[in-house]
């Protein structure tokens, strides 16, 4: 075997065992909270299944990335991204799982993710999901994939380091999707915020705490404050 392609097949298992590792740390933290998003579920239908939904695709894509071979970087994204809609459960496992093949693919190749490529993250991975959808809504995941992007491009003006540029998208993420139950009517008559929108929250905040290199929340707070109906 050539250095060439050896040193491709290291990369490449190298971005596997990466990839692998936010997505679980992002797995855990849904089912820690699935029960409680599963509670906030009552858009479009009150089922009751987005946590459950988030759980079983994280899950399915995580099973996907320990089981692959070593291969070349491309071929690892070519099959993560087949792999995320064929895994993918409801209709909110099936945006969060085009979030994670725009992310994945989007990623630099090697090298720091600094906030330029955080921004270009963050397009690809809205971009997918907005694609997943015919007729996107407001109020919804979309909404706040929309919005982190928005703070992604923002952050590229100043010089943060990631771990400040996520805790900065976490705080914009806490804020829009409290603004969720306003700006959809089945959620504002609840008094809930969207479900699918906590979810990848959820998700987000898991993924910080681990770059940062803290422990895992037992806990989200922001589910904790916003999950109630507000006073009439």
């Amino acid at each position: 075997m050539s250095g060439t392609v050896a040193d491709s097949q290291q990369r490449a298992q190298s971005e596997r065992l990466l990839v692998r590792g936010l997505a679980l740390a992002a797995l855990e933290a849904l089912e820690r909270e699935r029960q409680r998003i599963d509670g906030l579920n009552v858009y479009p239908v009150p089922d009751g299944d987005t946590g459950a939904n988030l759980v079983a695709t994280m899950r399915a894509l995580v099973e996907e990335l320990g089981a692959g071979k070593p291969n070349r970087q491309a071929g690892f994204r070519r099959d993560l991204s087949r792999a995320s809609l064929m895994l993918a459960r409801g209709t909110s496992g099936v945006i969060l799982s085009q979030i994670v093949r725009g992310a994945v693919e989007a990623a630099p190749l090697s090298g720091p993710v600094g906030s330029r490529a955080l921004v270009t993250i963050f397009e690809r991975a809205r971009d997918a999901a907005y694609s997943a959808v015919a007729k996107p809504a407001e109020g919804t995941i979309l909404t706040l994939m929309r919005e982190l992007t928005d703070e992604a491009r923002g952050l590229r003006r100043k010089k943060l380091s990631l771990e400040q540029c996520l805790d900065a998208l976490v705080t914009r993420g806490e804020e829009a999707l409290e603004r969720t139950r306003e700006q959809n009517p089945l959620l504002a008559e609840a008094g809930v915020v969207d479900a699918g929108a906590a979810g990848l929250l959820v998700c987000l905040r898991a993924i910080a705490r681990m770059v940062a290199g803290a422990p895992a929340l037992v806990e989200a707070p922001v589910l904790r404050l916003v999950a109630s109906p507000p006073e009439r």
